[in-house]
């Protein structure tokens, strides 16, 4: 995790310059989501594929989140028929399967482009390290192009669903709950002078009230 700390540092800081951009410094209400989806995407992208995603204007940005969300609602226990009635999926006219089809083939595109840039980057030298460049110098994982798809995927969906759903709920609650906001605030400035509120990766833990917040959270 500690490997992980400039990462986090660059994307939380993008977070927050975003909330006061997009929020005029607090004057008006801003919707969050696109702001906690840019986060969680670049953050993945940087893991896996060792680029990160600077704006949410990013074309990019809004191909895969409006595949990604579509797929999570596709793959939901009450969003498809056709997984508790088998007939249904006999129906040539069936407007999920389209659906399905058409974002597969619409994932496979920023798939294979992520993938090539990294191969690209590989074969001149200037890529960073990242999980999936990992993977492909190791000898001994000797994994298929099949497996590795499976990996990326686990990467990209997987950490947008999950770290978006956190982030969302997380914000939900701060908001009805200043009582927590103003308590963190003290807290962490017990630890930091008003000129240095920077955190260090050696911290971790030390602020046990916002510790024990980030906990309830992931609860």
């Amino acid at each position: 995790m500690a490997s992980y700390i400039g990462h986090l540092d660059i994307e939380t800081l993008a977070f927050v310059k975003e909330g006061l951009e997009y929020g005029a410094s607090g004057t008006k209400g801003v919707d969050p989501m696109p702001m906690i989806q840019r986060l969680s995407l670049s953050l993945a992208l940087t893991l896996n594929w060792g680029t990160r995603l600077g704006s949410r204007e990013d074309h990019l940005f809004h191909e895969i989140t409006e595949v990604e969300e579509a797929i999570s609602k596709a793959r939901s226990t009450t969003g498809n028929l056709q997984d508790y009635i088998p007939i249904l999926r006999w129906n040539p006219f069936s407007s999920n399967s389209k659906m399905a089809r058409e974002m597969r083939s619409r994932r496979d595109v920023y798939l294979n482009k992520l993938n090539k840039d990294l191969d690209d980057r590989m074969k001149k030298g200037t890529y960073k390290p990242c999980i999936q460049a990992n993977i492909i110098l190791d000898e001994e994982a000797k994994l298929n192009k099949e497996e590795l798809t499976s990996i990326s995927l686990t990467m990209l969906s997987g950490g947008l669903d999950t770290v978006t759903t956190l982030m969302a709920w997380s914000i939900a609650l701060l908001a009805v709950r200043p009582d927590v906001q103003k308590k963190a605030i003290e807290e962490m400035r017990k630890m930091y002078s008003e000129a240095e509120m920077l955190c260090d990766a050696q911290d971790e833990m030390r602020c046990e009230y916002v510790t024990a917040l980030v906990k309830e959270c992931l609860r």
